[in-house]
């Protein structure tokens, strides 16, 4: 896979991009403003500027990390379907370990809608967990507001961090899954850690919206974060 190609695709959600402007000094749209360009001064083989666009399509990838977290975790709390029971399901907007019933006896969960679950979720949180890989390297380089970037540091390291979490859960999830007897409860708990972990990440990457937003009004120049 080429990491050029896809590694924006999915916005690590602490790059922001620098405002440019129209002729009457004010913000133009920034739909446009995709990559490095001779108005921020940043050449392309130095790093990327990300727009708001790109930050708002991270948090839709979260979403779906959240929502798959949810489907595994009703995969693994399936019961036994009595007569009487309600034929309308109810589909949670979160899930905790408080959820699980260790005095009931939950299905077996089934191997094809794991393994379906995770192939989903393998691609983006790769995907992510490359991205932070590569800053990390100095493959990438993130050019962020230059006035921003003491506060946006510890933001990274905070996302940096949730992404590894991501992984860990992920792979957790494999393994149980593979396993002879896959054990409902171990798969449920990575599942609502899975779910915690983008849950935080949600709010991380709302600060960096915000700050975005105010780089965006005030055109600040851009620099390269410095991140560990």
């Amino acid at each position: 896979m080429n990491n050029k190609i896809v590694l924006w695709s999915i916005a690590i959600a602490f790059t922001l991009c620098v405002p440019v402007k129209a002729a009457n000094g004010l913000p133009t749209e920034n739909r446009e403003r995709i990559g490095p360009s001779s108005i921020t001064g940043i050449k392309s083989e130095e790093g990327q500027v990300l727009t708001l666009n790109r930050l708002r399509d991270s948090g839709l990838s979260l979403q779906q990390i959240k929502q798959q977290a949810i489907n595994i975790y009703l995969e693994v709390t399936r019961r036994d379907f009595q007569p009487t029971d309600k034929a309308v399901l109810s589909y949670p907007k979160a899930i905790s370990n408080k959820g699980f019933m260790k005095q009931v006896h939950y299905l077996p969960p089934r191997a094809e809608w794991l393994i379906y679950y995770i192939g989903t979720l393998e691609p983006i949180i790769h995907l992510y967990a490359n991205d932070v890989a590569d800053t990390r390297a100095g493959v990438t380089k993130l050019f962020v507001p230059s006035s921003a970037r003491e506060s946006l540091a510890p933001l990274w390291n905070k996302w940096a961090s949730g992404i590894q979490g991501l992984n860990e859960q992920l792979n957790a999830i494999y393994k149980l899954a593979n396993e002879e007897k896959p054990e409902n409860f171990a798969i449920g708990r990575h599942a609502v850690a899975m779910y915690d972990i983008a849950d935080e990440l949600e709010r991380t990457r709302e600060k960096g919206v915000a700050m975005i937003r105010k780089a965006e009004r005030h055109g600040q120049a851009s620099a390269p974060l410095h991140v560990h």
